[in-house]
């Protein structure tokens, strides 16, 4: 350990503490059904959860804080499948070694919650190794934010500072960037801004179209030049989501998107990937290395698998002394994780063409098409899967089927979520942590669950 207080006994005592959690976390790995005596229990707690925040809940769901790998208890007893990571944070998996080991070394510091105006050595770890991996790109720069949101809008202040008084925006159909007041702008579902003003203007392109991928780059550039002859005066920068997640997995190919970024060169016109969900999840550790865009991007948001949030920019980008602040950066044990975790995804056999994410996209999508073209045949549809974000339509993608199917599912044992509208769509976040006899068990449930439906 390198941080906090440090000394032989402490060491000692950290080592034996990290082996009694490890070994009693691993004793929840199995699907078990919820406890009877423990009902009443995690029904209370949820209607009291709901009272308090004066939102429905989506699942019955409170954590007791036990689970191991892809596994999670909740306080009624039950064990299950967690595909979902809370939206994509917990990509090792419930009580990963390194996890465990983060959180105990912060213990031993001095403080809980790190700032951006005095750093601490956690954050200059982290912010070098990030700043190793986007090597061969214009990416000079990182700076820390509370949520994925808070990195978005670092992205647009520093992009507005630049091109001011040009301050339109370029986005994508079906995007989410958030809920803060500055990406409720970009993002596209109504329900999330209703009654919200728009504080400043997005123009909006098609993102790839899956029912006319031949024609989709040219459909795409036609919408962009349309919007440049009216508004090019007008224009900061194109923001996108190589993978759209809240659209249930959207994503071009290499050359889609190498056509689009061509065209704002050509422009002048900044390039803002938003890697928010899509860090770390991608058979490279972003997804503009996977598509081939290195030397396109300007200014790059990443978080949730970071177990922090923050905003990549490029030396041309690096705005003036007063822009940029925040009280927090994240939580000590967050950052300690966050440079743990790049540096075990980047020493280890996850990237690549043979590297194990591919290898799990490839397992999930065959089995969703074996089931798909066999004993759920006209039962689930169109499946897609990029790296560990995979997702598939059950029937006619209605919401009311989708949210009876992933109810079905969280009975049985498996939890995950929806994405996409009309139709709606199954969408899997799988943890890093999942085995083959996980994959085989999980699947089963997937079948047995959509027959219980349909």
């Amino acid at each position: 350990m390198e941080l906090g207080a440090n000394s032989k006994e402490i060491r000692d005592r950290v080592n034996e503490l990290f082996s009694a959690i490890l070994i009693e976390q691993q004793k929840f790995m199995q699907v078990k059904a919820p406890s009877p005596e423990k009902h009443d229990l995690l029904q209370n707690a949820v209607a009291d959860l709901q009272k308090y925040r004066g939102q429905e809940a989506i699942y019955p769901y409170i954590s007791s804080g036990r689970g191991h790998g892809p596994f999670t208890e909740l306080i009624d007893g039950s064990i299950k499948y967690d595909l979902i990571g809370a939206m994509g944070v917990n990509l090792l998996g419930h009580s990963h070694p390194l996890y465990i080991k983060s959180h105990l070394e912060a213990a031993t510091t001095d403080t809980m919650m790190l700032g951006n105006l005095l750093p601490y050595k956690s954050q200059l770890n982290l912010n070098r190794i990030l700043l190793d991996s986007v090597k061969g790109t214009n990416l000079k720069h990182f700076w820390f934010s509370g949520s994925g949101s808070m990195a978005g809008d670092t992205a647009i202040k520093i992009l507005w500072q630049k091109t001011a008084p040009k301050y339109k925006i370029i986005s994508f159909t079906g995007a989410f960037a958030g809920r803060s007041l500055g990406m409720l702008n970009i993002t596209q579902e109504p329900s999330y801004s209703e009654g919200v003003p728009k504080t400043f203007e997005v123009l909006t392109v098609p993102h790839f179209d899956y029912h006319d991928p031949q024609n989709s780059l040219a459909n795409t550039l036609r919408e962009l030049n349309k919007i440049w002859d009216k508004e090019q005066d007008n224009l900061s920068s194109l923001v996108i989501e190589l993978v759209q997640g809240e659209a249930g997995f959207v994503f071009g190919t290499r050359e889609f998107y190498r056509g689009i970024f061509e065209w704002a060169k050509e422009k002048g016109i900044y390039i803002f990937v938003d890697e928010v969900q899509t860090f770390a999840r991608t058979p490279e550790l972003y997804a503009f290395q996977h598509f081939g865009l290195e030397s396109y991007v300007d200014i790059v948001t990443i978080g949730k698998a970071l177990q922090t949030c923050g905003t990549f920019y490029s030396n041309e980008l690096n705005p003036r002394p007063g822009l940029l602040g925040g009280t927090f950066a994240g939580a000590n044990s967050s950052l300690v994780a966050g440079e743990k975790t790049v540096r075990y995804l980047l020493e280890g056999n996850f990237y690549g063409e043979n590297g194990r994410i591919h290898r799990l996209e490839k397992t999930f999508t065959s089995k969703l098409q074996n089931l798909m073209e066999n004993e759920l045949t006209g039962k689930i549809s169109d499946v897609r899967g990029i790296g560990l974000m995979v997702s598939f339509r059950v029937g006619d993608g209605s919401k009311d089927l989708t949210f009876r199917v992933l109810n079905t599912f969280f009975k049985n044992g498996l939890i995950c979520y929806k994405g996409g509208k009309n139709p709606a769509r199954i969408r899997f976040l799988i943890p890093l942590s999942i085995t083959e006899d996980h994959i085989e068990e999980i699947f089963k449930i997937i079948q047995d669950s959509i027959n219980e439906v349909l």
